[in-house]
C-alpha cells in the first residue's frame, strides 16, 4: 500500500512540476533559415499601409477590366488609413500598442482680375485716349480658403497562431475633426454712380457686371464657413497576419465600431447691391446655407455614417450595406 501511495505521489509531483515549467514551444523562438527571428517581440515597432491601391495600380494596367480596377471599385482603406500614419510598439510578443494618426491641412488662394471700375468711370469723364488707357488697368479679386481633416486613434492588440500565421484581435478609441471656410476681397467696391465688375466664381473665374440703374438685389459672397465637425468613436477589429519574411507580414483586418459624429451648419456672409424703391443701398447679409445635423450608430469599417470613413453621410452612399476591409503590408523593426 505504502509502495502504491509512493508511486501515485511520485506521478503527481512529477506532473505538477511538468505543467509549471514553460514548454519548449512557448521558450523556441522561431527564426528562419539564416537564423533571423522571424517575429516581432517586447520593444518592436510596426509600421505599415494598405496594399489596395498599389494592387489596383499594378492590376489596372494590366487589364482594365479586372475586378480592382478603375476608382468605382476601389476598396475602401480601413479606418481611412490612406489619411493616416499608422504605427504599433510591442509590449510584448503578443501584446501591442496601436496608433493612427492623421493631420491633413489644405489652404491656398486663387486671384482673379478684373477692371477697375472706379479709374474707368473717372476716365469717361476725360478724352478718349482717358478710355483707353484706364481699360488696361485691373485689380484684384482674391479668395483664400483653407481646410482640415484630422483623425487620431488609439487602440490595444492582442495576438495568438502558430510559427508565421498570427490571428489580431483588440479595440481602439478614435476622435477626430474636420472643417473648412474661404474669404474673399473685392477690388471693386459696389456704386450708385458707375457699373462694378467682381468676380462670381473662382472655379470658372466668371465676372459679373452690376449696373447701377438695373433694378433689384445682385449678391457676392465675401465668407463661407462650411459644414465641419468633430467624431468619437469605438471600434473592435480581428484580423491576420502572415510572415512572409523575416519581420515583414502581410495583415487582413476588419473592424465594426460604434460612432458619434456632429456637424455644424455652413454659414456664408455676403454683400448685397439692392437698387429698390428707396435708391440704392449696400446691405451684409448673414445666411445660414445649411442646418447642423447629430449622427450615430453602429457600422462596419468604411461604412459612410462611421467615424473612421473620410465620406460625408449626405453626399455618399447612405444605403446601410457594409463597407470593406483592408489588406496591410507591415513591417517590424
Amino acid at each position: 500500500m505504502k509502495k502504491k501511495v509512493l508511486i501515485v505521489t511520485t506521478l503527481l509531483s512529477s506532473m505538477l512540476t511538468y505543467a509549471q515549467e514553460p514548454s519548449s514551444g512557448d521558450d523556441q523562438v522561431l527564426k528562419n533559415k539564416k537564423g533571423f527571428e522571424i517575429l516581432p517581440k517586447a520593444g518592436d515597432i510596426g509600421l505599415g499601409f494598405n496594399t489596395i491601391p498599389i494592387l489596383d495600380m499594378f492590376l489596372g494596367t494590366l487589364n482594365r477590366a479586372t475586378p480592382f480596377a478603375g476608382s468605382s471599385n476601389i476598396v475602401q482603406y480601413t479606418q481611412a488609413s490612406n489619411n493616416q500614419i499608422v504605427a504599433k510598439y510591442f509590449l510584448d510578443a503578443k501584446t501591442a500598442i496601436r496608433v493612427r494618426v492623421g493631420i491633413n491641412t489644405l489652404s491656398g488662394s486663387m486671384t482673379n482680375q478684373v477692371q477697375d471700375a472706379e479709374v474707368m468711370y473717372k476716365a469717361t469723364l476725360g478724352t478718349a485716349d482717358d478710355i483707353a488707357a484706364a481699360s488696361l488697368i485691373r485689380v484684384d479679386d482674391k479668395l483664400k480658403f483653407k481646410k482640415n481633416n484630422t483623425l487620431i486613434t488609439v487602440g490595444y492588440e492582442k495576438r495568438r497562431g502558430y510559427r508565421r500565421l498570427q490571428g489580431v484581435y483588440g479595440g481602439e478609441i478614435g476622435f477626430g475633426t474636420n472643417g473648412s471656410s474661404q474669404s474673399v476681397v473685392y477690388g471693386n467696391k459696389y456704386s450708385d454712380q458707375y457699373p462694378v465688375q467682381f468676380t462670381n466664381n473662382f472655379n470658372s473665374f466668371g465676372i459679373t457686371t452690376v449696373n447701377p440703374t438695373a433694378p433689384g438685389r445682385t449678391a457676392r459672397t465675401t465668407e463661407v464657413k462650411n459644414r465641419g465637425g468633430i467624431r468619437f468613436g469605438v471600434r473592435g477589429f480581428i484580423g491576420i497576419e502572415y510572415f512572409i519574411f523575416s519581420k515583414i507580414s502581410i495583415g487582413a483586418e476588419y473592424g465594426w465600431g460604434y460612432s458619434i459624429t456632429t456637424r455644424r451648419g455652413a454659414k456664408s456672409t455676403q454683400e448685397v447691391y439692392n437698387n429698390g424703391q428707396n435708391g440704392p443701398e449696400v446691405l451684409i447679409e448673414e445666411v445660414d446655407v445649411d442646418t447642423s445635423e447629430k449622427l450615430k450608430g453602429f457600422s462596419v469599417d468604411n461604412n459612410n455614417g462611421s467615424i473612421f470613413s473620410m465620406n460625408n453621410t449626405l453626399g455618399g452612399n447612405t444605403a446601410l450595406s457594409g463597407g470593406a476591409g483592408a489588406l496591410t503590408l507591415i513591417f517590424h523593426f
